[in-house]
């Protein structure tokens, strides 16, 4: 049936299979626990989204930049504007690369759950002092004013917290200790009138402290959810189930 995956893609409730659970079903589970049903019990996909390759231009071309400090193992210069970054420079690992991949990330067996856990991360700095990571994730925007408070507490970056939450409690439970996290963003300026194939960016470091505390018992209620054979209500805050009920009922009564 169009529309709905095959089993492969699907968890069978109780099932023994390890079955993976990534960051984003994660967040989604957080959103919404019926889409989430629905989409990893149910196999209803979501419609399909468009990439954003401006975003994915600019990530790739911030890993090669970084790439090129972390083989000398010296400071980017954007690292020495901050105090707490002063022992820092980027984390080398064998398998940097495939955690920086989709479809494969970092990867964590929660053995009591039977799920693999994972995350595509954009990097990972260290500080020598301490020997202590920190997950940072690259972000691409284009606001006249971007201030790190009103950044944190904006609503529509709420997300991109809980990101870093589920990030570092994979790595803190492969054993990694982990000091902090950082956005590094990059802001367009818009202040020339016209184009003329040239957009200038400043960039900027957020600092953000993860709270992973939670995380444990959600993905228990997660699982829980995911073996019990039933479709929760809707949320009434999900767009996605108000348009999944307002077509039924137009279907249904037409």
């Amino acid at each position: 049936m169009k529309g709905i995956k095959g089993d492969r893609w699907r968890y069978t409730p109780k099932q023994s299979k390890i079955f993976p659970i990534s960051r984003t079903k994660f967040s989604n589970f957080l959103e919404c626990k019926r889409c989430f049903y629905l989409d990893v019990v149910e196999g209803l996909k979501s419609p399909s989204m468009p990439g954003w390759p401006l975003n994915s231009a600019t990530d790739e071309m911030l890993k090669n930049e970084f790439d090129i400090y972390r083989k000398s193992q010296t400071q980017h210069p954007d690292m020495l504007r901050k105090k707490s970054l002063q022992n820092v420079v980027p984390f080398q690992h064998s398998e940097l690369n495939k955690w920086r991949e989709n479809f494969q990330g970092f990867k964590y067996i929660h053995k009591e759950l039977n799920l693999e856990l994972k995350g595509a991360i954009d990097d990972i700095w260290i500080d020598k002092k301490t020997n202590e990571l920190i997950i940072v994730d690259y972000k691409s925007t284009a606001k006249n004013e971007l201030d790190q408070n009103k950044w944190l507490s904006d609503k529509y970056t709420y997300g991109f917290l809980k990101q870093m939450n589920f990030y570092t409690y994979l790595f803190k439970k492969a054993g990694y200790p982990i000091k902090t996290t950082f956005f590094y963003i990059v802001n367009a300026q818009k202040k020339n009138k016209t184009f003329n194939n040239n957009m200038k960016f400043q960039s900027i470091l957020i600092e953000y402290q993860p709270e992973t505390k939670d995380i444990e018992k959600q993905l228990k209620e997660m699982k829980k959810l995911m073996d019990s054979n039933k479709i929760p209500p809707p949320t009434e805050e999900c767009e996605d189930c108000l348009y999944l009920d307002a077509g039924y009922n137009l279907i249904n009564n037409e």
